[in-house]
């Protein structure tokens, strides 16, 4: 029988009727069942590394490889993993094609992405794309520390602008926001909560200068100061390290140490000023003095920071009875002599009225100071009987008047003291007058106007 036209149509019609009907039934049974084949199809994703055939370092490829690592790459940036991985293997055994397979199993997860990375890095160390690689793979890994070196690294490799930015970001976020929020923490007293938000970080970057420091501060808080000092190690003893071991050497009270260490940094200035707060903490003047003398002469405070050694300095080599004037609780008559002349020594060069004769003063150590007092009419005496009274307590009129007229007398600007009518701030004078208040404001004096 032969074939007309017309059967050819009608069989074509019954062919098309029958694939149309195989289609239907296939979607009913997917959409009955639920059941349909697993597409090869990751979600579109973004690509946190280069093309293995990119960048510094990148291997030489044939066209044919070449060919098979620029599909296979397409199909990765669509998240088709499973068309990149077939690319890497037609693209053959090269470390560009095994970059490739690498970086597939990134984008899809599961697995052990990294190590293979850190073999491919240590074969070929200048291949910047598979550095890069290796970062991504370790932060989707939360493997910190290589992420950010391999970060760091890639863009050494390859200072382009997204990769130099990438390992930015990543410090950011890992190193310098902890900071940041340790320094909160202990800013707030609570160095424990410190040490917890610095711990990620130092894991990072484990010579971190910032978060040593804090880490060291957060540890002397709390006492731990064998642990602080072996933070600090970890660290070239620089000026600055040597800087925070001395204060470390201070918070657990070894005073002579922290100024050994203090005074063993050569041409910095802060530490002379540190081992000189030291050496006046021990009562050691004269190193204090020492010190202040080596800064550099325009130093902001050398000078007045020099005086003030000085007078102190004075004070710890005088005499017992000035000593005893210094710290009696109830200030006598006498004794406000000696605190006056003794710690405003340039009052006995003045010129003023005659020396008097005092028969009750003939006796006392402190005869000097007082007949200089009553010479500059800084304390009266009994015209009638030419007497002192050196063991008559001093009164609050007797101690402001002294004082006011001492600075007088030498130029110095004159305390006000509190009272009815002053205002803030003033100096306040409670009785009994005790010999370290009235000392304390001819210090003040002395060392503000230079006396």
């Amino acid at each position: 029988m032969r074939n007309s036209p017309e059967g050819t149509l009608v069989i074509r019609a019954s062919r098309s009727l029958v694939h149309a009907a195989m289609a239907a039934a296939v979607g009913f049974l997917v959409a009955s069942t639920g059941c349909a084949p697993s597409p090869s199809l990751q979600p579109p994703t973004h690509l946190d590394f280069p093309a293995p055939d990119t960048g510094p370092g990148r291997p030489t490829l044939q066209r044919s490889a070449q060919r098979h690592i620029e599909q296979g790459w397409k199909a990765l940036e669509r998240g088709d993993v499973q068309a990149a991985k077939a690319g890497a293997d037609r693209a053959g055994s090269g470390p560009a094609a095994r970059l490739l397979e690498l970086q597939a199993a990134t984008v899809a997860g599961g697995g052990d992405p990294i190590s293979g990375l850190q073999e491919m890095v240590e074969t070929y160390p200048e291949y910047a794309a598979a550095w890069l690689t290796l970062s991504a793979a370790a932060e989707k890994g939360n493997r910190e520390r290589i992420a950010f070196d391999a970060a760091r690294r890639g863009a050494d490799l390859w200072p382009d602008d997204r990769w130099v930015q990438r390992a930015a970001d990543l410090h950011r976020r890992w190193v310098e926001d902890r900071i940041a929020s340790a320094r909160d923490d202990l800013q707030t007293d609570r160095p424990t909560d410190a040490l917890s938000t610095l711990a990620p970080a130092l894991a990072v970057e484990p010579n971190n200068r910032d978060a040593v420091f804090l880490q060291v501060d957060a540890l002397v808080a709390l006492g731990e100061f064998e642990q602080a000092e072996t933070s600090l190690a970890a660290l070239p003893p620089d000026p600055e390290v040597l800087r925070h071991a001395g204060g470390v050497a201070e918070a657990r009270g070894d005073l002579a140490a922290a100024m050994e260490i203090y005074s063993s940094i050569e041409g910095d200035p802060e530490a002379l000023v540190l081992a000189a707060a030291v050496a006046e903490k021990q009562g050691a003047w004269q190193e204090a003095m020492d010190f202040y003398a080596a800064l550099p002469p325009d130093w902001p405070g050398r000078d007045s920071q020099l005086r003030r050694a000085k007078v102190r300095w004075r004070l710890s080599v005088m005499p017992t009875y000035v000593q005893n004037a210094m710290t009696s609780p109830e200030l006598d008559r006498g004794e406000l002599a000696v605190v006056l002349v003794s710690l405003a020594p340039r009052l006995e060069t003045l010129p003023g009225g005659q020396v008097p004769l005092l028969s009750d003063i003939m006796d006392l150590p402190s005869q000097r100071e007082i007949l200089t007092a009553v010479r500059l009419g800084l304390l009266d005496t009994d015209p009638v009987e030419h007497r002192f009274l050196p063991n008559r307590t001093a009164s609050e009129t007797e101690v402001r008047h002294a004082v006011t007229a001492m600075a007088g007398l030498l130029g110095l600007d004159t305390p006000k003291f509190c009272g009815a009518e002053a205002t803030a701030p003033c100096t306040t004078l409670e009785a009994p007058v005790a010999g370290g208040s009235v000392a304390g404001i001819v210090l003040n004096l002395m060392e503000r106007g230079g006396g």
